[in-house]
């Protein structure tokens, strides 16, 4: 199963983002003096992703053990890295809830949501292609 987005060149440093799968456009802005950006960077839009995906699994592993919830919150941080190549590092995720999950179910639903697919390709994936054509 293939899943595809596509970016478009917009204007400045906007890119307009079309997810295929669900037809939803978005946009991925670099945030610079006297603009107001139309969307998140490329870096946040990434760590969003992440987090994103945690949070899906999170609430499917809630939801599966009917375990309720009001408040579910996921922060990314990550630093620029300072060596080359460019890129992001020390990469934290923490999930916040009010979900009362008993002791013992604690480890069960860390490791649940650690198999979010983003979470396993920044793990695994060893190289992206990118062609010019």
């Amino acid at each position: 199963m293939a899943i595809e987005a596509l970016v478009k060149y917009s204007h400045d440093d906007v890119f307009e983002v079309e997810a295929l799968d669900s037809r939803v456009k978005l946009y991925i802005d670099k945030l610079a003096e006297n603009h107001s950006p139309q969307g998140p960077g490329p870096l946040e839009m990434f760590l969003s992703a992440l987090g994103g995906c945690v949070g899906v699994y999170a609430k499917r592993y809630l939801s599966r053990h009917e375990i309720p919830f009001k408040k579910l919150n996921i922060q990314v941080k990550a630093e620029l890295s300072q060596d080359p190549p460019m890129r992001l590092s020390k990469i934290q995720v923490q999930v916040e809830t009010d979900a009362k999950l008993p002791a013992d179910n604690k480890s069960v639903f860390e490791k649940f949501i650690r198999n979010c697919p983003v979470h396993n390709t920044l793990l695994h994936t060893k190289e992206v292609t990118i062609q010019v054509g």
